[in-house]
């Protein structure tokens, strides 16, 4: 090894850097005691200054060192040693400049790093943030729990993947694919992925679907209601007073509801709807003996959505069919397992302001 002119870096310092390089990347126990390896290394060099580098793979976990030995008239010679099992540390964490682009279009590249500063509103969207995660906790799982489908499952999958989107005909089928640049072997990745997922929805939350079902049967009831929007509190509770005023002298609730409407016009509802909902739906905040209680005819009281507010009358009631709770349960439960999984992940993002990324 020889030292650059002038550099005041003899061999013997490099060389026995070097050699501490080694060790530490090869002796567990010497990367302990790292900083201490280090100061006695100084001390032998007092006219060098050492900076230990650490480079952290996240996937197992392990740590490659690093030696920046720079001396008293300038100039840093970056040092570095892997053995053969290891990266060399220039290759660590190396990607291909194409591996950071979105997107290009008309020959224009968007890299990932300025895509996310135009979506910086992601980091408010909470809800969307998780979703990604989630997509990094299902892969772990399934790799580590492969799920096996057969020939007739995944053409189930494919079945019920095109019904769901409209997708009856060939020509149906690849017009969407067209329009989504999609070839036939993306098309089977993309639907054996989600039926794998579905298939690991089951898996975990097989154990605890009936016991869901029987607490949370009611409050996945069907509700067909009515809905009158107005811009604020004041005019909603004119309509509820109008409402009860009416009910007395009316002969049916409809009746009443259609009478209120026109007693309490000069307020201008904002609009009026007639959908359905289940009980879940409506987030009454009521307690579940009360939730139970609603029935055909009630008027719930004024609650803001979002600048509006609404006043909803129940027409009619309906019991969940046992396929629709079942995929509630099956969700529901899945939701929490990704949650517990959340709460304990080591969660590293590549973008947005450093104090985002957990340390």
């Amino acid at each position: 090894m020889i030292a650059p002119a002038g550099a005041a870096l003899d061999d013997a310092a490099l060389g026995q850097a070097l050699t501490l390089l080694a060790r530490l990347n090869t002796d567990p126990v010497a990367a302990g005691s790292a900083e201490e390896l280090l100061a006695a290394l100084r001390a032998e060099h007092p006219g060098l200054r050492l900076r230990l580098l650490r480079h952290r793979e996240a996937y197992g976990d392990t740590v490659q060192f690093g030696l920046l030995v720079s001396g008293p008239r300038g100039g840093t010679v970056t040092l570095s040693w892997a053995p053969p099992s290891e990266v060399p540390w220039m290759l660590r964490g190396a990607q291909r400049s194409a591996e950071s682009m979105l997107l290009r279009v008309n020959g224009e590249a968007l890299d990932i790093q300025h895509a996310m500063a135009y979506l910086d509103v992601m980091w408010e969207q909470t809800a969307l943030l998780d979703r990604l995660v989630d997509v990094c906790l299902v892969q772990q799982e399934l790799a580590e729990s492969p799920v096996t489908l057969t020939d007739g499952e995944l053409q189930d999958a494919m079945d019920a993947f095109r019904r769901a989107r409209g997708l009856l005909t060939p020509a149906a089928t690849a017009a969407w694919m067209a329009r989504r640049h999609l070839d036939h072997a993306a098309l089977e990745e993309m639907v054996a992925r989600e039926a794998a997922v579905a298939a690991l929805r089951t898996r975990v939350t097989v154990d605890r679907v009936d016991s869901w079902c029987a607490a949370h049967r009611s409050t996945y009831d069907r509700l067909r209601i009515a809905r009158v929007r107005f811009a604020d509190r004041a005019a909603a509770e004119r309509f509820v007073a109008a409402f009860a005023e009416r009910r007395r002298t009316c002969d049916t609730t409809a009746d009443a509801f259609g009478a209120a409407l026109t007693a309490v016009a000069p307020s201008r509802p904002l609009g009026a709807e007639l959908m359905e909902r289940t009980v879940a739906d409506l987030d009454l905040g009521l307690g579940s003996g009360l939730a139970d209680a609603v029935a055909p005819g009630t008027l719930l009281p004024p609650r803001a959505v979002g600048t509006e507010w609404e006043v909803v009358q129940v027409l009619s009631r309906a019991a969940a069919s046992d396929s629709d709770l079942l995929e509630q349960a099956s969700r529901r439960l899945f939701d929490e397992w990704l949650a517990d999984r959340r709460r304990t992940a080591r969660i590293e993002w590549f973008w947005g302001e450093a104090e985002k990324t957990p340390r």
